[in-house]
């Protein structure tokens, strides 16, 4: 994947949270890392196309993106987005959860669909809870379901703003195993984590995004063994401390 960023500039009220972000972004998976109200979830729902930009404009390979209610329905059917909060339809079971966007968003006969996304649940052995509700399952098995809703609509590209932060490491592990087994897959995916260990063993490139802007982009070997700022030092010093 590719990203491009022309002069992008996000304001909430008075305050600007992306500051004419002009810059070019290549890699397989993305890991977006640093501190809070560094703009970090701001910039990924801006590239779900679900928070418009105020200024500027991006581009996913090649393909450059307007504020046109229209194009955004179009460039949202290609993004596949996983939320803190696993968004899951509490009054529908797993299955139901997954096959509602092939059928209804997609058009995709209900049968389909249906096996489209038991296999999917088994693949990541979670048949048997094909007809559990949310409130039965564990937190870790909502954000894998609701994962699977991502992907079952067969995206361009996966988005995922920080999918463990609510999650006791246990549970965490069993999300953070999915990712790497995805993009082992070829899933490309930019998520917003705080897991430097993650970002380390299944992504090949991290950006460093505090109040300042885009601190740093690179490889990810580099960046986290090597990084060049005393800002991603610190953040990493700290991280690392806890």
């Amino acid at each position: 994947m590719k990203f491009e960023f022309n002069e992008l500039t996000v304001r909430f009220g008075s305050q600007v949270v992306l500051n004419q972000l002009t810059e070019s972004i290549e890699g397989k998976a993305l890991a977006i890392i640093g501190p809070s109200g560094g703009g970090k979830s701001t910039l990924l729902r801006v590239l779900g196309g679900l928070l418009p930009a105020d200024e500027g404009k991006f581009a996913l390979n090649g393909f450059w993106v307007e504020n046109n209610e229209q194009q955004l329905n179009e460039y949202r059917k290609m993004i596949g987005f996983v939320f803190q909060s696993n968004g899951l339809f509490p009054h529908l079971t797993a299955l139901k959860n997954v096959t509602l966007p092939l059928i209804h968003t997609f058009g995709m006969d209900r049968q389909l669909a249906e096996d489209k996304a038991m296999a999917l649940l088994k693949k990541f052995g979670l048949e048997d809870s094909s007809h559990k509700f949310p409130s039965q399952l564990s937190g870790g098995q909502q954000q894998r379901i609701a994962i699977i809703r991502a992907i079952a609509i067969e995206p361009k590209l996966l988005l995922l703003d920080e999918p463990t932060s609510a999650l006791d490491p246990e549970l965490a592990y069993e999300v953070l195993a999915m990712l790497k087994q995805l993009v082992e897959s070829g899933v490309e995916l930019v998520i917003v984590t705080h897991h430097l260990g993650f970002a380390s063993n299944a992504c090949d490139t991290v950006m460093y995004m505090d109040e300042f802007g885009i601190g740093e982009f690179g490889k990810t070997e580099e960046i986290l063994k090597s990084p060049n700022t005393e800002r991603l030092q610190r953040f990493i010093s700290k991280i690392l401390s806890i």
